[in-house]
């Protein structure tokens, strides 16, 4: 019985098709895991694009869990390392959709004061609107304007602009948790700044006057 061997793809696995020359009958043979690695990267879903002209009307709630894999993900990545919880609700209208975001969590920063790495805390709510036109537009760093027609929207940049947003200005340990090597050497020097300000030479346009006695009389 004379046989040939076909392969073919199904989605992100390989197969193998029997066919019997012989006959109509097809025999399939799937490989579960043959090409696995190569499609593993296919089959991650971005879970940060919510859905635009399929959602109804009224409120709905979603969660992200933030973490390294997020911030590797985004290019020149200020932050490297965090836990952030995200909540999101959006209020779906006929002709917008509000996007509320409250975001809780650490991200992995250096010290301002003794530059050692430490988790610092954020905290931050904000609000996006996405408004359904016909052109695909920024209206300003708060509404975007998108097309009806649009079946999904990215967020992952306002997650990570609101999140970097969130942090502090001036970052720095909680009390007592700077690196005390650090602190020493800092003091060090902050003493012999004061002590060579004291031995500074005296302009000596005034250095005369130190010689003048005051009569009071």
């Amino acid at each position: 019985m004379k046989k040939t061997l076909f392969v073919v793809i199904f989605g992100p696995r390989f197969g193998l098709c029997e066919k019997n020359l012989m006959s109509d009958a097809l025999c399939f043979k799937l490989i579960p895991y043959f090409c696995s690695p190569i499609f593993r990267q296919m089959e991650k879903k971005n879970e940060f694009l919510i859905p635009v002209s399929g959602l109804a009307l009224g409120s709905h709630a979603y969660q992200y869990e933030i973490n390294d894999d997020f911030f590797a993900g985004m290019d020149y990545s200020e932050v490297q390392q965090g836990r952030v919880t995200v909540k999101l609700d959006i209020d779906r209208q006929e002709t917008m959709l509000t996007l509320h975001f409250d975001l809780k969590g650490t991200v992995r920063v250096p010290c301002d004061r003794c530059a050692d790495e430490f988790d610092q805390p954020i905290e931050s709510q904000q609000q996006f609107f996405l408004k359904l036109g016909t052109e695909n537009a920024e209206e300003s760093d708060e509404v975007a304007v998108v097309s009806p027609d649009l079946n999904e929207y990215d967020i992952r940049p306002l997650v990570y602009e609101y999140i970097i947003l969130a942090i502090p200005m001036h970052r720095v340990h909680p009390e007592g948790g700077c690196n005390p090597e650090v602190l020493a050497m800092l003091n060090q020097e902050v003493v012999a700044e004061a002590e060579e300000d004291d031995t500074d030479t005296i302009d000596p346009r005034w250095a005369a006057l130190k010689d003048i006695k005051l009569n009071d009389k």
